[in-house]
């Protein structure tokens, strides 16, 4: 189908008086519906589908067609200032596209690449957390560990402590005891040499009193 449907179709809008061929009409905003709205607006065929369906509205007469071709026309007054928009944002993301496509032809071997490295990456990353975690878990293990150890090595430094001034009470004592000794010790020699000093005079006194 050609782009334009015909010239006929830039002729001023009928006046409501004159005798229009509604079914021409129909046909016409068919081919115009088979048409892109791309196509339609490239050609500047907008106005005139407009006007054929403007025209269909005020001489089809039939109430289920009227509604419907109202809407269709005030999508169709909206798209003159959409559609010039659209195809610029269209054109320029093409323009983009194209010129991004020409600066890195290599992309999808640059992709893939990159995709495997960071697959490697993240394996990586997954090995050391669970070393990490495992790693926590001993962590968590020896610092309970070492509190139990800190715990206990607290408690034996009281004990020794208590033992060390229990020994020093002991010492004390056995010195006292050894002190005792020694003076007992010192008292038996005092005692024995009184005695033999009492002995040699009862002897004495043995021989001379009795003969």
């Amino acid at each position: 189908m050609q782009d334009e449907v015909g010239e006929s179709d830039t002729t001023p809008q009928l006046n409501h008086g004159e005798s229009v061929n509604v079914e021409q009409q129909r046909k016409k905003l068919k081919q115009y519906m088979d048409m892109s709205i791309e196509s339609i607006f490239e050609t500047n065929q907008l106005n005139n589908m407009e006007r054929t369906v403007d025209t269909i509205y005020h001489h089809s007469g039939d109430a289920l067609e009227t509604p419907i071709l109202g809407d269709l026309k005030k999508q169709l007054t909206g798209l003159k200032d959409k559609i010039p928009s659209l195809l610029s944002s269209i054109n320029s993301a093409e323009a983009e596209r194209e010129s991004l496509c020409k600066q890195n032809p290599d992309l999808p071997t640059k992709l893939s690449q990159v995709k495997l490295a960071l697959q490697a990456d993240e394996s990586k990353l997954s090995e050391l957390t669970s070393e990490e975690a495992r790693l926590e878990v001993e962590i968590r293990k020896l610092i309970e560990k070492k509190e139990s150890v800190l715990s206990q090595k607290a408690s034996a430094a009281e004990s020794v402590e208590r033992r060390k001034q229990k020994m020093e009470e002991l010492k004390d004592i056995e010195a006292i005891i050894k002190k005792a000794e020694y003076s007992c010790f010192q008292k038996r020699n005092e005692l024995s040499k009184v005695n033999a000093t009492i002995n040699v005079t009862l002897m004495d006194a043995k021989r001379v009193l009795f003969k």
